[in-house]
């Protein structure tokens, strides 16, 4: 017998005999899924799906790999942090009802972050004369899909074997076509195990592809153009370039040319992605302004209010969030007023605005000095900032203590060696304003929803898509989202997924803290008593042991800023050359 190929060292099996042919309605699932080119299927195991289950495992060889997690908030993370890291479209399968319940909070994540991903659900027999007593009954649903209709793109349930391809060829469009979210697609244990009739030839994915990027008006891009080239202070505000390295640096030119600042939306803790590089000198992300700008052109901003004197100039606005609504969620937020709305992309608006600006700015030598005192005023505004906030980060707090800016920068300074990928958190954002992160794929953003849980199932799924890529994925998790799904540490070890945990345990839920002291100031009332309800104490959680027993066996804890750096060099060097995940608890002032 043959060795195992590394793929399939991966899914755990032997290699898989090779089938002449679909025997079952599962192996015509995994067909199609080769076929569409998912990668893997996250999962955690349930009956319902049963059959794809053995499909995967046992029919061919090259099937999507297996990714098995303890929690299907988990299984979906997983994808979700794969998707973002590889630019493909993942899959996890979710047991009927119950595990599809259990799914809800990640999907609404991915919904929220606009990341394509497939959910494919299992369901009980849906012919109510073929289900067994009791269990069958409480595991299916009168369409299963209304659980998660409300932040699903798209949800099908082929009710034959025959309408199974047309549904995944469409999961697949709709998935991956702008604005991406993720599909469900429920597929009837009976579906799954009926036999294949000779003769069925379903119809192929590579006939019907996914939609082309959507391109602006030209009429609307010489109007942005002209107010742009026009404006005494244009603003550049972005909250997404579609995670697309083209259009980032695309964004860089214009704000360089147009002598212009930017400003990337962001929040108490974290960004959407990378936007602009975080060191780029047109970034004043976190800034005061170097003026009150009068034009803003707004790129996928969803509330145009988040960016500061952005609602009192005139705003331009490129976004596709219309074009994919759901009354229920209200992530869209507030109707935004703009002089112009184009519904574009942000690459191909920006490829198309470049040679206008150009242009125009060649045509008026006024303009053109503007913006070259602009850029000077920008790129000296933004250094002078820069460099106090190195100066502040660079010591540790009182007694040696840990601060956020502190482990931001020591982090900084240790995995800049290794090409890394931040797959999660950002420290209070003092990541960005100390690290240099010059690509999307450098820096995988949020979460999307804010629904706690994510950060270690996503970067899981980072750190599988950089097995072999060279380089160090990093996870900077929040004490309390880390609690919320601890059994995925069990994931990452059982995967040796090449991941370095770092911990900030500041011992408390602090948004919450924050919310606390906030409502007892406004009431006049003490904040002593913030730690109430809110505090992670007695007893403090013990990260490393959870590590181990999860099967990490290199964890670390780190109490004092002296010990910082050291630690932290070691951990990166056992997932660098061992391939396996690695933990540093980190004791922060809180």
């Amino acid at each position: 017998m043959t060795a195992p190929t590394q793929a399939q060292t991966r899914r755990g099996t032997e290699p898989a005999p090779s089938a002449t042919r679909a025997e079952y309605g599962s192996d015509v699932v995994v067909d199609l899924l080769v076929e569409l080119g998912v990668p893997l299927v996250a999962f955690a195991p349930g009956a319902t799906f049963r059959g794809l289950h053995d499909s995967l495992v046992n029919y061919r060889g090259d099937a999507p790999e297996i990714v098995e997690c303890l929690h299907e908030e988990i299984s979906v993370a997983v994808a979700h942090g794969y998707a973002k890291a590889t630019g493909t479209m993942p899959a996890v399968a979710l047991h009927d009802v119950v595990g599809l319940q259990h799914a809800t909070m990640a999907l609404y994540n991915a919904w929220c972050d606009r990341v394509p991903l497939l959910a494919l659900g299992g369901t009980g027999p849906v012919d109510a004369a073929h289900r067994r007593p009791w269990i069958d009954w409480i595991h299916t649903a009168n369409v299963q899909a209304t659980q998660v209709r409300d932040y699903t793109k798209w949800d099908d349930q082929p009710a034959s074997l025959e309408a199974v391809p047309e549904s995944l060829v469409r999961a697949r469009q709709l998935a991956t076509s702008v604005p991406r979210g993720p599909v469900y697609v429920c597929l009837d244990s009976e579906i799954q195990e009926q036999e294949v009739e000779p003769g069925f030839s379903p119809q192929r994915p590579a006939d019907y592809p996914s939609a082309r990027p959507l391109h602006p008006e030209p009429a609307a891009v010489e109007e942005i153009a002209r107010r742009l080239v026009g404006a005494r202070m244009p603003l550049l505000a972005v909250e997404s370039v579609q995670r697309d390295q083209r259009a980032l640096e695309a964004l860089c030119a214009l704000a360089e040319t147009l002598g212009a600042p930017v400003v990337e939306v962001e929040r108490d803790y974290n960004r959407t992605e990378l936007c602009l590089p975080t060191d780029h000198p047109h970034n004043v992300t976190g800034m005061a302004l170097p003026a009150e700008p009068d034009v803003t052109l707004a790129l996928e901003v969803r509330d145009v209010a988040v960016v500061r004197g952005a609602e009192r100039s005139a705003v331009l606005q490129v976004s596709t969030a219309g074009l994919a609504v759901k009354a229920w969620a209200a992530d869209l937020q507030r109707v935004q007023p703009a002089e112009v709305l184009l519904a574009a992309e942000v690459g191909p608006t920006l490829d198309a605005l470049l040679p206008v600006v150009h242009r125009l700015l060649d045509e008026d030598a006024a303009a053109a000095g503007r913006a070259r005192d602009r850029g000077a005023l920008v790129r000296a505004a933004s250094a002078a900032q820069r460099a106090r906030w190195r100066e502040q980060a660079r010591t540790p707090g009182e007694g040696g203590a840990i601060t956020p800016a502190h482990l931001a920068y020591v982090l900084g300074q240790v995995v800049a060696e290794h090409d890394p990928v931040l797959a999660n958190g950002s420290l209070h954002n003092w990541v960005h304003r100390l690290w240099s992160i010059g690509r999307v794929d450098s820096y995988l953003g949020s979460s999307g929803g804010a629904g706690l849980g994510y950060g270690l199932g996503a970067s899981i799924g980072a750190a599988l898509a950089h097995r072999d890529s060279g380089r160090l994925v990093v996870d900077v998790q929040s004490d309390g989202d880390a609690l919320m799904t601890p059994s995925a540490l069990w994931t990452a070890a059982h995967h040796r997924a090449p991941l370095l945990v770092v911990v900030e345990n500041n011992r408390q839920w602090g948004n919450s803290v924050m919310h606390a002291g906030l409502v007892a100031t406004a009431r006049g009332r003490s904040t002593e008593r913030v730690g109430v309800g809110t505090a992670i104490r007695d007893p403090h959680v013990d990260f490393v042991a959870l590590a181990r027993s999860m099967g990490v066996g290199d964890a670390w804890r780190v109490d004092s800023a002296d010990e910082l750096e050291g630690v932290v060099r070691t951990a990166t060097d056992v997932v660098r050359a061992g391939r396996r995940p690695a933990v540093v608890e980190v004791v922060t002032s809180a």
